[in-house]
């Protein structure tokens, strides 16, 4: 019986070091595509994640004038961006200057240039694995799921202006390694590439 014991011991062991080494690889997937530690999470300026526009030189805002219906969509996604860049430009991100037209310029504040990003969007934070449990096997591939909390989160990133853009931002950010942080899910494949539905683990999340 107690051989029997000391068996199952070290095979619990056994399979807490493992979880250990998959999570330190885990970790090290998400530095990989985050060695600055600030861009783990993405601002775009529009409705979809490709959505940006150049704001290191002044934008100027406009309207749209509904027309037919093949127009509407981008009467939606222009109302919708000139609604974010007033949220970025209460956030500190960006300066904001009305015209006499009754439209506005926008460039970036030092604050924004702090955050902005060669893709044009607003990053910040750096992805902490908190810990992984194994769960099955499914299709060859060994499935994981995760806990994580974010650091380097600016106070900009935590005020609730954010919310009107996506609420989602501020949940993420308000997990901590105390609380046990958020949940994610993780493939782990034979070459030690972590793939989560399809895009790799380490990517950003942009919103």
């Amino acid at each position: 019986m107690k051989k029997l014991a000391i068996l199952w011991l070290l095979v619990f062991s056994l399979i807490g070091c493992g979880t250990e080494q998959e999570k330190r690889v885990l970790q090290a997937e998400f530095d990989e595509f985050n060695p600055s530690g600030n861009s783990a999470i993405c601002l775009s300026s529009g409705l979809n994640p490709s959505d940006s526009i150049n704001l290191t030189e002044p934008y100027i805002t406009y309207d749209i004038i509904p027309g037919t219906d093949d127009y509407n969509h981008l009467v939606v996604a222009n109302n919708w961006l000139n609604k974010r860049l007033a949220i970025f430009a209460q956030l500190g991100l960006l300066n904001q200057q009305a015209l006499a037209n009754g439209q506005y310029r926008y460039t970036l504040t030092e604050l924004g240039s702090k955050y902005f990003d060669e893709d044009n969007l607003f990053c910040f934070g750096r992805v902490v694995i908190v810990d992984m449990k194994y769960q099955k096997k499914q299709d060859g591939k060994r499935l994981y799921t995760y806990r994580y909390y974010l650091e380097n989160v600016p106070d900009w990133a935590n005020n609730p202006l954010l919310d009107e853009i996506n609420a989602v931002i501020r949940d993420i950010i308000a997990r901590t390694a105390e609380t046990k942080a958020r949940g994610g899910m993780v493939f782990l494949t034979s070459n030690k590439r972590e793939v989560a539905w399809g895009e790799p683990a380490g990517s950003r999340r942009i919103f």
